[in-house]
């Protein structure tokens, strides 16, 4: 298998995840029924998590949560380097440089990390995003300095040998033509690329396939060099630790690093979207597909807890209004889904799609989004499905932390992107404030014709299964 595989949070339903991602995605897709009482993640212990955060003299960041009742522990690291940060003709070495990370140091050689992991029982992988790249080792408690001393010793003492970057980069080229094969892929590259025109959320992560092609053994020793540092990266252990223990204990495995200067990427603000944007892909497909985006602000913005809600009312599965009216009502379509993820560095997209019926045509896709849209601008959502929707979230949000892999990821990903840590605390309150009012003007403010970029999908030719997959995270 390829190093890496398309992870998508949740636009189209991701078919390629495997192992603990898999079931972490599970629970995100979570769908209560209808006067479903929140569940509590930790029933049964009555544990609840409690983030601690250590920093250390080289700047290096520790977060760890004490939890005596998992079977496991996780050990991650974090750095906040992602696609976000690569310049121009330079696409996809974040990506590139996370399948280097495997290939060897002179204290593991290449293919001895996967083998330690193994030998005791563990789960090792790595993922890169637009806005950071992580890693991690699952393992039991007592095996926790396997992963401290791999992570410790590939974080200053990476080989980069030629002959390794030539054997991965042809890994990574067939990624990238598996991703541009595919139609549902390449519509959604291009939906970004053209919501995005300044921005370097306008790439994919896995790169364009010329810059993947031209990136030297240099270019990923600087990348390395000015990226891979303790005070670049966050380390998340949760599982049943000793604090004070830890915090030692990384510290003599971590401590010695040197800091290295702070980086400072020049990241470009994207101006104001101020026209309706187009995309067309014609590709052998199964079925038509049309996308519809909309640049709308990250989680620092209030704006953000009732643009989630509205997402979830839209496209937050069978139930939702999407669905409704496109699949079961004067059917158009065989699925309607969507989604908005507010935990970025940059600006954010709310987007949902739908795949057609055979015959249907894209734009009358388009047209049935149109009218659900105005329909929302107008009037009010029911008490009953605002509520049903806000209850869907804070679902959704409190079984993403049930696991201790899926509370080390939330942890990360804040960390990374630089959200406080209170934001656990106080999301569902947040989501709870949620008024009809509210979802009626987020609509009315963000989901406008001037801010808008669509994607249509011709099928042509011999059709292929789509993976319905967008180009963000890059999973080993």
């Amino acid at each position: 298998m390829s190093r890496s595989q398309t992870d998508h949070r949740s636009l189209f339903f991701p078919i390629l995840l495997t192992g603990v991602f898999f079931a972490l995605m599970l629970n995100l897709f979570f769908l209560p029924a209808k006067g479903m009482a929140i569940p509590d993640p930790f029933p049964a212990s009555g544990f609840h998590p409690t983030p601690v955060l250590h920093t250390y003299p080289n700047g290096l960041r520790l977060i760890y949560v004490e939890d005596p009742y998992s079977p496991i522990v996780t050990f991650q690291v974090w750095y906040k380097v992602g696609s976000i940060d690569e310049q121009r003709g330079k696409t996809g070495i974040s990506h590139f440089l996370e399948h280097m990370m495997f290939t060897g140091t002179p204290r593991y050689p290449h293919g001895v990390l996967d083998k330690k992991i193994n030998a005791v029982g563990g789960q090792s992988n790595a993922f890169t995003d637009y806005d950071f790249t992580a890693y991690f080792e699952n393992t039991a408690p007592r095996y926790i300095t396997i992963g401290e001393k791999i992570e410790s010793d590939r974080m200053n003492n990476l080989l980069l040998s030629t002959q390794q970057l030539e054997r991965e980069r042809r890994i990574v080229l067939e990624e990238r033509r598996n991703d541009y094969d595919d139609p549902t892929q390449k519509l959604v590259e291009q939906v970004y690329a053209k919501a995005f025109r300044v921005h370097p959320y306008h790439n994919p992560v896995i790169g364009w396939d010329p810059d993947i092609r031209h990136l030297s053994q240099s270019d990923l020793k600087h990348y390395y060099r000015t990226f891979y540092m303790p005070n670049n990266a966050t380390i998340i252990v949760v599982g049943p630790v000793n604090g004070p223990e830890l915090v030692s204990q990384v510290g003599q495995t971590f401590g010695s690093l040197p800091a290295g200067s702070p980086p400072n990427p020049k990241i470009p603000a994207e101006p104001v979207q101020k026209g309706l944007r187009f995309t067309v892909v014609h590709k052998p497909a199964m079925l038509p597909v049309t996308m519809m985006a909309f640049h709308v602000p990250n989680f620092k913005s209030p704006d953000s807890y009732a643009l989630t809600v509205l997402s979830t009312l839209l496209s937050g599965g069978r139930s939702s209004i999407l669905y409704r009216t496109m699949v079961y009502q004067n059917a158009v379509a065989v699925d309607a889904e969507g989604d908005y993820e507010p935990l970025t560095k940059g600006p954010a997209l709310f987007y949902f799609y739908a795949q057609g019926l055979p015959k249907v045509k894209p734009p009358v896709l388009r047209r049935r989004f149109e009218n659900v849209i105005l329909s929302l601008q107008k009037t009010d959502v029911s008490p009953a499905a605002l509520e049903r929707a806000k209850k869907q979230v804070i679902s959704s949000f409190l079984m993403s932390q049930e696991s201790t892999f899926g509370l080390g990821m939330m942890l990360g990903e804040m960390a990374s992107i630089g959200v406080p840590l209170d934001y656990l605390d106080t999301y569902v309150d947040r989501i709870r404030q949620v008024s009809a009012e509210d979802v009626r003007r987020v609509a009315r403010t963000y989901l406008i014709r001037s801010n808008e970029t669509i994607g249509y999908l011709y099928p042509t030719g011999a059709p292929r299964n789509p993976s319905f997959a967008r180009p963000n995270r890059i999973v080993r």
